[in-house]
């Protein structure tokens, strides 16, 4: 369990004078948020609860989902980022003609995701490790990076690039905060399904600032308000980008 800290710190200044300084609770605790191991928070959190999620209502094929896989090629290669139990999506694409590599933390998802999608391939395996090249046609990535501090999130999104090929597709599906000006890290070790875990949302500012210099197009956004008894009340951001430019 965290907790939040007020804490008096003092500094002696040249001229013998003390400065009291106060550090607001926030900044304390954005700093242990930052310094949290969330890999190993978040693999034991989904281990436990994967068998709860597969009993959870999913969530239906959206229609950006749909235009992602308009817009591959045929017999494209998907990297589903975050597979969980392979349903809906994974089973989606597989469906549809598509080659299909899942991978998640929780080697609870990846043994439920190989009976639900016998035809899709599921290796556990953290996003932070990602290390292909150029590799796949289309991305897909439902509310994984959520997972994500900003630090890892933007060392995620770098390997997410090098994996794509040119003119690869980026399917990015995450929650913005209810209120713009709110503190994103204060909150952002959660309880779902009974476990506690690390969820951070992000502003579509802050997405694009990171994802637009790796040499993304932006094609479509898309918002919706949706509700659920396993996670409450969700303000989801989705996106579709385009690999525009070879990273290096």
């Amino acid at each position: 369990m965290l907790l939040y800290i007020h804490t008096n710190v003092h500094f002696i200044s040249k001229g013998g004078g003390k400065l009291n300084l106060f550090i607001l609770s926030y900044i304390t605790n954005s700093l242990m948020k930052e310094n949290l191991d969330v890999i190993s928070l978040n693999k034991k959190a989904w281990n436990n609860a994967a068998k709860k999620y597969e009993l959870a209502k999913y969530g239906k094929i959206n229609s950006l989902a749909e235009l992602f896989r308009e817009k591959l090629p045929e017999n494209a290669f998907i990297l589903d980022l975050g597979s969980g139990t392979g349903l809906p999506f994974t089973k989606y694409f597989v469906d549809k003609g598509f080659k299909v590599l899942g991978i998640d933390i929780s080697a609870e998802m990846i043994k439920i995701s190989k009976i639900n999608v016998p035809n899709a391939e599921f290796r556990e395996l953290s996003m932070t490790e990602l290390d292909f090249v150029n590799k796949f046609d289309g991305i897909f990535s439902n509310y994984s990076m959520l997972l994500l501090n900003p630090t890892l999130f933007k060392d995620v999104a770098k390997k997410i690039i090098k994996s794509l090929k040119i003119n690869g597709l980026l399917y990015l599906a995450l929650n913005e905060p209810r209120e713009k000006n709110a503190n994103f890290d204060k909150d952002s070790v959660v309880k779902i399904l009974g476990e506690e875990m690390y969820s951070r949302a992000y502003l579509e500012e802050e997405i694009l600032t990171i994802f637009a210099p790796l040499g993304l197009n932006l094609l479509k956004i898309q918002r919706e308000i949706i509700s659920s008894k396993e996670f409450g009340i969700e303000h989801c951001i989705r996106l579709l980008f385009k690999k525009k430019l070879l990273n290096k």
